[in-house]
């Protein structure tokens, strides 16, 4: 008896750590804090060993960008959380299936769900602001799945090509100017060629290669090549000849003057100027005078004749 006694009590125990392993979840902690419910992800005991993974998005500039943490509806989710790091500036957006949400960035992103009932992370008019380290955890019913995104700006760098001397050779410039990320230039002809990356103060790079061309080599077919990730197909570009600007000033100015010449030459031909002789002295004050001098005459006459009948 009393090793049946004992016999039995070992199967007990062992059909109650059976029933315990298949039960999978009733001794899972809280998910959610009742103090701070996003601030920091508390994920159930049986859901430690879901899929963790990084990542790398583009976007363009101006666009809304969109990001998804996972492909789970919200019919499976427990909740979502980014966590979003943007210049040493932190911020976090989170939302439950309890209501339970929080948006702490301000900045117009916010989480929103498809028609499917998808969660995702939407940023509206995307610019170098966004660019940053996005953390997004998502619990669901089966699982859990982590992931780090960086995510960056793409932007289409403008494309100029000519040929310009240096000393006594002549050189191809190729210039891929304003691209993020950097784009890459090729020649057709394999020839002396040297190429410069630049980050300019504003985040964008400046790309110039210059192929130094041999003495009496035609130019007609030459090409460059640029290639970037914002482009389908490749931009082919023809270098043409630069004129100094220098050059450019100079010539105006001179044909400038020389047009302003010849037209006052023009005007002086065509009207030549006149010199007048110079006009007699007029006779108005003569005629002025003699009515006064005529009346003073006149009257000493009369005056004269009345004299003489009183003498």
């Amino acid at each position: 008896m009393g090793k049946t006694w004992i016999i039995g009590v070992i199967s007990l125990l062992a059909v109650s750590a059976t029933w315990s392993l298949e039960t999978g979840y009733n001794h899972n902690i809280s998910v959610i804090s009742n103090t701070s419910p996003f601030l920091t992800s508390t994920v159930p005991l049986g859901l430690q060993h879901g899929v963790i993974a990084a990542r790398s998005e583009h976007f363009h500039l101006g666009n809304n960008a969109i990001l998804k943490c996972s492909n789970k509806t919200w019919s499976e989710m427990i909740y979502t959380i980014w966590k979003i790091q943007l210049g040493g500036i932190k911020c976090q957006i989170s939302s439950s299936n309890d209501n339970q949400n929080l948006n702490t960035c301000n900045d117009g992103k916010a989480m929103l769900n498809t028609s499917r009932g998808e969660s995702y992370l939407q940023i509206p008019g995307f610019s170098k602001r966004d660019e940053g380290i996005y953390h997004c955890e998502s619990v669901y019913k089966a699982g859990s799945y982590a992931s780090n995104i960086d995510v960056s700006l793409i932007a289409p760098p403008n494309v100029f090509a000519w040929l310009e001397w240096e000393g006594n050779r002549q050189v191809a410039v190729c210039l891929a100017e304003g691209g993020k990320p950097a784009a890459s230039i090729s020649w057709s002809e394999n020839w002396n060629s040297t190429s410069t990356t630049t980050l300019n103060l504003d985040g964008f790079n400046k790309v110039e290669s210059r192929l130094v061309l041999p003495e009496g080599i035609a130019t007609g077919n030459l090409t460059c090549t640029v290639i970037h990730p914002s482009w389908e197909e490749v931009h082919m570009v023809t270098p043409g000849i630069v004129i100094p600007w220098r050059l450019v000033i100079i010539s105006v100015g001179t044909i400038s003057f020389i047009v302003a010449i010849l037209g006052c030459l023009y005007f002086t031909r065509k009207h030549p100027c006149r010199i007048s002789p110079k006009a007699p002295q007029s006779q108005d004050y003569v005629e002025e005078v003699e009515p006064y001098a005529s009346y003073i005459q006149s009257a000493n006459l009369i005056y004269n004749s009345s004299a003489e009948l009183f003498t």
